[in-house]
């Protein structure tokens, strides 16, 4: 299963990004600040989840509004070579959700065709 992670730089404004971080993954101030200071992934979620992808775009946002070094990471475990996370781009991410709203539009249409034939 593919799964998609961010981090936050240390340089970035901390007490800034508290708020959306303890928000989402409803973490406590120490951890958050752990996981910042020891480079640690936040927000891992499910590629292939419309609705994880997008609540996990709205924090991204969230924090590049706020000055955050965010970096984006996936991990697709059927990709070529086994290896941990590595960094996405920005415009990667949102290809990704683009792709995913996409295939479900064409999931919900076959489904659709194929109750009317019923």
């Amino acid at each position: 299963m593919s799964k998609i992670a961010i981090n936050i730089s240390s340089n970035s404004p901390f007490n800034m990004c508290i708020q959306p971080l303890r928000r989402y993954t409803g973490l406590g101030i120490t951890e958050i600040k752990s996981k910042i200071e020891n480079k640690d992934f936040f927000a891992e979620t499910d590629a292939n989840d419309l609705d994880n992808m997008e609540n996990l775009k709205e924090l991204v946002d969230n924090l590049l509004k706020l000055n955050a070094d965010v970096k984006i990471f996936d991990n697709d475990e059927y990709g070529e070579g086994i290896f941990n996370y590595q960094e996405i781009s920005y415009n990667e991410f949102i290809n990704n959700i683009d792709r995913l709203k996409d295939i479900n539009e064409e999931l919900q249409d076959y489904n659709d065709a194929t109750s009317d034939e019923v």
